[in-house]
Formats: structure tokens, sequence, C-alpha cells
């Protein structure tokens, strides 16, 4: 009886995992992600020795500073340092202060807006203060400018089926007005 053997042999039909030229792209692309993937995992296994590593580095260096060059007196006048530079900041701070307080303790500054009034809302606006009083009875208005922001016309939409009236021009827009509508 003669000895059984694959009908593949190597030479004839070589692997494919030998062979990557012969994967079709999708193939080549998951075997390559899928050895990233175990590559990183296989490093993650070894952070905790890493880790133990650091903790004897720094035991070690711990060590070094504070008993071998004395370094807990150093830390000692560190930590007394860094206390008077806040006490002294803390000093100007309060010391500041204080002089604002003593320097403006009997000023009051703060002064109350003035009122609006119906005359001084008509004066900026450059209409009478008739006029404001009527617009403040107004429960929805539209009120129409032009292209300076001054006030043209207003319309009350609660009386809709009153005609709309321009309004005239105040003195100070009237030479605007003027030059507006010869251009």
């Amino acid at each position: 009886m003669e000895k059984s053997r694959s009908r593949h042999s190597p030479k004839q039909h070589p692997l494919i995992i030998d062979r990557p030229d012969l994967q079709a792209w999708p193939q080549r692309a998951l075997s390559g992600a899928l050895t990233t993937f175990f590559w990183l995992a296989w490093l993650v296994l070894w952070i905790p020795l890493l880790t133990l590593g650091g903790w004897f580095f720094f035991g070690w260096q711990f060590k070094f500073h504070m008993f071998d060059l004395g370094g807990l007196t150093g830390y000692a006048e560190l930590i007394s340092l860094y206390m008077a530079v806040i006490v002294a900041m803390g000093a100007v701070l309060l010391g500041w202060a204080k002089y604002n307080h003593l320097r403006f303790r009997n000023v009051e500054r703060r002064k109350a807006f003035p009122l609006v009034t119906p005359a001084g809302v008509g004066a900026r606006t450059g209409h009478s203060e008739a006029e404001v009083l009527a617009w403040r009875k107004m429960q929805v208005m539209v009120v129409e400018h032009d292209e300076h922001g001054g006030i043209i016309a207003v319309t009350d939409k609660a009386a809709a089926s009153l005609p709309v009236v321009p309004l005239p021009v105040a003195p100070a827009r009237r030479e605007e007005h003027a030059v507006l509508e010869a251009a």
C-alpha cells in the first residue's frame, strides 16, 4: 500500500499566508488591522509591569532627593517661602482695599439715570411732545425710519382703519430730506 500524501504540496500551491499578494485587498486590510490590534493588546498586558517599574523609580528618586540630598529641609524652606508670598499678596490686596475704602468712604459716585420724559424723547427724535404722547397711547404701532434713523411715519396697527399720515419732518432733518429727495 502506498503512503498517503496531501494533494497540495507546498511547492505547487503556496499557502496564502506566505503569499499576501494573493489575498484580496479586504483580506489584507483585515489581516493588518487584526495584527495591529493584537500587538497593541500584547503591549497593554505589559502596563502593570511598567507601572511597577515607575513606582520603584519614583521611590528611588524620592529617597534620593529627600534623604540623600537633604531635600526635606529644602521642602520645608520652599513651603515657608510659598506661605510668605501668599501672605504678602494677601496683605497687598487687603491694603489696597482699605486704601480705596478710606479714599471713597463718603463719596457717592453712583447716580440714578435721569427719567425719560416725552419732551426729551420728542427733542431727541425731532418731534413734538404731543406726538410722543400720542405714540404712547398706541397699543401696537409700526415706526418707519429714513436712511439716517430718523422717524418719518408712525402707524397705529390697533386702529388699522385710520389712514396713515406721514409726520412732519423736524427742522434739523428738513435739509437732509431735501438733499435725499434731490438725489
